[in-house]
Formats: structure tokens, sequence, C-alpha cells
């Protein structure tokens, strides 16, 4: 079953308050627990958002729901993947970072550049890839292509950016709408949904992009989502060394960033001959060492910096690595 994040719902109870309906009994009807409008950092299935979008369109006669529920959303949906794209050089670069990382926030999307019929003009192609019959699209896929649009618009700082916008579904709410939401022609009964804009378009500067911001968004979700053939127990290693100091180094943490239940992760971990616990102490290890080694940093830092409430429990720690506690270790390496 494909999943997306729960951040794909951001907005919705305000929106379906704002129509007179109720949240929680859709929510409901689909299986989606409560704590997803809460907890965007979970995952909910791709499917059951689709029907829960069409349902709450039906339900409150809002045919334009996908729309405006784009309008209530942004970047920040996408959370890492988010700051990667904002904080690339140009807009092209910004459209083949989502495409590549869009896994990321769901495996059951994609948006994929293409050249239009126009050579001079670029297709963002989005398409759902299910394998199971969901029924109609229409407001899920009004609802990215509405996003994507903001989304442009934003990295740009162009009022109207875009050439046009296709659907692949038929017109379901009065052209008004589509024309207010996106500044340009929408036609329907395409053979893709995109948003279409001039080549030209691909080298406009993103404002106040930050490469080493970047760096780091893309280094993470490199990190969290290796090739899956490498070994989890590898993975997970270094999503805690990467973690340690931060207060995100947790088997609940980490297991949340492989979208796997604690337990799932543990009994994964025990396949492979190890323990969270066990790769945990590894990856303080490796760290340890050269934390003591600094002498600008004190060792209540240091104890800080690997996760340890109180200094002593680094200091047994040490003993146990190394033989020695850590002022020891400190002096040795400060008198070689």
């Amino acid at each position: 079953m494909s999943m997306v994040r729960a951040s794909a719902l951001s907005g919705y109870q305000e929106l379906v308050d704002e129509l007179g309906g109720r949240a929680q009994p859709l929510l409901q009807r689909f299986r989606i627990p409560a704590s997803a409008l809460s907890e965007p950092q979970g995952f909910l299935s791709y499917g059951s958002l689709i029907r829960l979008l069409e349902q709450t369109s039906e339900e409150l006669d809002c045919k334009d729901f996908g729309l405006r529920l784009s309008k209530r959303q942004d970047l920040g949906i996408l959370g890492p993947l988010g700051v990667a794209v904002r904080n690339c050089e140009t807009l092209g670069e910004a459209m083949q970072c989502a495409s590549r990382y869009m896994f990321v926030h769901s495996p059951a999307i994609s948006f994929t550049p293409q050249v239009a019929e126009k050579n001079d003009r670029v297709l963002l192609v989005f398409q759902i890839l299910l394998d199971q019959n969901v029924g109609s699209t229409t407001q899920v896929t009004e609802l990215s292509i509405g996003l994507v649009a903001r989304i442009i618009a934003m990295l740009t700082k162009e009022a109207e950016p875009l050439i046009g916008v296709r659907f692949r579904h038929p017109q379901c709410s009065p052209m008004s709408s589509y024309r207010a939401h996106f500044g340009a022609p929408v036609s329907f009964g395409s053979d893709v949904s995109a948003v279409e804009f001039d080549t030209a378009k691909l080298a406009l500067q993103i404002h106040d992009a930050s490469l080493q911001l970047r760096e780091l968004a893309e280094d993470y979700l490199e990190l969290r989502h290796a090739d899956p053939h490498t070994p989890l127990s590898i993975r997970v290693r270094l999503v805690i060394q990467r973690s340690l100091g931060t207060g995100a180094a947790s088997c609940v943490d980490v297991a949340s960033a492989f979208a796997l239940h604690p337990r799932t992760l543990q009994r994964q971990l025990r396949w492979e001959g190890t323990t969270f616990e066990q790769l945990k102490d590894e990856a303080r290890a490796e760290l340890a060492r050269s934390y003591i080694a600094n002498p600008d940093l004190p060792l209540s830092r240091v104890a800080a910096l690997l996760d340890y409430s109180e200094q002593s429990a680094l200091s047994r720690s040490c003993r146990r690595w190394f033989g020695q506690a850590p002022r020891q270790i400190r002096a040795g390496q400060l008198n070689r």
C-alpha cells in the first residue's frame, strides 16, 4: 500500500470547518487516524487520501475543494524535501530536485519535467502511480497541481509564471475558480495533468537560496532514503549518528524517519543480528573520541552531544569503551 506524508492534510480540518462540515467522521470513514492532522511527520494511505478528498468535496458540495486546500499549503508540507527545493539555485534545479526525491513525500506520485509540443515550453507532469483502482482522482490532482503552481510562484517571485495548466479530467468547477488560482489558461481532457511554462523560466533565480542548506537537506534525504539494498542496520546507524545531540535520536524518532513502527524496526534489526541500542552505542563511541579530543568542548557539552542526560553516564560509557574516563582520554591526547 503506497503511503503519503500526513502533512498532505495540512489545512484540511480548517477548510472543512469553514465549509460547515465535520472532519473527524470523514477521517474515520476512510480509516485515517485523527492524529494525522496534528502529526504531519506520520504517514497515511494515499488511496485513502484520494477517497477522503473526493467524498469531502461531494458531501460539502464544494467542487473546487482540492484547489481551495492547495491555497492553505506550501513547501512546508514536503519537510526536508521542501528545504532542498527552496534552496536550489534556479527553478530548473528545483524541479529536478523535486522529481528526484518526490518518493520521500509519497512513492505513489511523481512530478516529471518534460518538453512540451513546442520546444520553447516545458511541462511539469503529475502522475499517480497506484496499481489499484481508487476511483476519481479529480480533487487530489487539483490539490497537487494547485500546490505546485503556488510553489513555482513563491520560488520565482513572479505573480503569473505559468503559460497554462492542463488536466486530464473534465472541468468540475467554474472557469473563474481556475483562472483566479492559476492566472493562466486552463484546459481539460488533456493527455496529461501538468503545469506549462517557458523554457527560459528554468533559469530563473530562486531568491535567498542557500547552497549550504540545500546540501544539508539533500544529505539528509540521501541518508534516510538510501539504496534499499543497503542493510537497514547501516542506514539506521548513520541516522543515529547524524541525530545525536538533536533530541531526535530515540528509537521512536529513527523508526519514524524510515516510516516504520519502532517494534518493526527492532525486529528487522534483530534479523540482521543487532539492536537499536547496540547501534546507538556504536555511534556514540565513534563520535566520543573526536568530541573529547576538542579541548574547547566542555565534557558536559560532549555528554549532551551524545544524548546523555548526565556527564556521569558519559564517564561510565568511556570506561566501558576505552578503559579510561573522559578526562584521562583528553589529558592523554593533549600531552602527545
